[in-house]
């Protein structure tokens, strides 16, 4: 039963992850706290997710279900997640070729970025509030720079990556 619960749980997400994994955080939150995945747990698996190769929303579905049912349940949530996404982007891109140039189809992209990025900040936020970066003045020295040096010198994330993981060994 509950490797029918992770496929179902993660079809459902890899059918509605629409503007990708960081877009769908707070969904993927939702989804894993049904599992038991809270808090601080939850965004050690997504900067867990971030450093491992692959999409994120697809390492959060594997780390899930190996937590909660093993290699076989990691095996399930990862092809439940991935496979409708695959399937939908085929289909997607053949259409998407045929109607690309016509102005409401641009339209409706204008306003998925938007809420995408909307998305990523919302979730970005409630993850600095569920690991109390904000009372964390050690924390919020790590996120400042690593945002600096990626925003305004657009430094390689693997390298923010790197940088963070060994300012956190050297100051916690």
């Amino acid at each position: 039963m509950i490797l029918l619960d992770i496929a179902l749980t993660f079809i459902t997400v890899g059918l509605l992850s629409l503007g990708g994994g960081y877009a769908m955080i707070l969904l993927l939150q939702r989804e894993a706290a049904k599992f038991g995945i809270l808090g601080k747990e939850f965004v050690d698996i997504v900067a867990i997710a971030e450093m491992t190769p692959g999409p994120v929303g697809v390492n959060l579905a594997t780390y899930t279900g190996y937590k909660v049912a093993g290699l076989l349940g990691a095996i399930v949530a990862t092809a439940s997640n991935a496979a409708p996404t695959a399937i939908l982007m085929l289909l997607v891109a053949k259409l998407f070729y045929r109607i690309r140039a016509d102005t409401r189809v641009e339209g409706f992209f204008k306003g998925f970025r938007l809420v995408v990025i909307g998305l990523i900040a919302v979730a970005a936020i409630l993850m600095a509030e569920s690991i109390s970066l904000y009372a964390d003045y050690k924390g919020l020295a790590i996120f400042s720079a690593a945002f600096a040096l990626g925003y305004r010198h657009r430094i390689h994330p693997i390298l923010l990556i790197l940088a963070a993981g060994a300012a956190g060994l050297l100051i916690y």
